[in-house]
């Protein structure tokens, strides 16, 4: 049976101004919102940044390697 990598998660709600990955962007966390949510700020594929209320925990942290 293979074995699953899994990938880090927060424990806890992000701290404002923390690099996150969210889908396929990458995104600044702005503060929080209401229930387990949090706004966040990315640049979609259009070249539009977007603010957008998440939940924090479908967010992953950024790794060493930004690029």
């Amino acid at each position: 049976m293979p074995t699953r990598k899994r990938t880090p998660r927060f424990h806890r709600q992000p701290q404002r101004g923390t690099l996150v990955r969210y889908d396929d962007r990458i995104a600044e966390v702005l503060g929080a919102a209401r229930g387990n949510r949090v706004m966040i700020r990315s640049v979609h594929p259009d070249g539009i940044t977007r603010l957008t209320a998440v939940k924090w925990i479908n967010l992953v942290p950024l790794g060493e390697q930004l690029f």
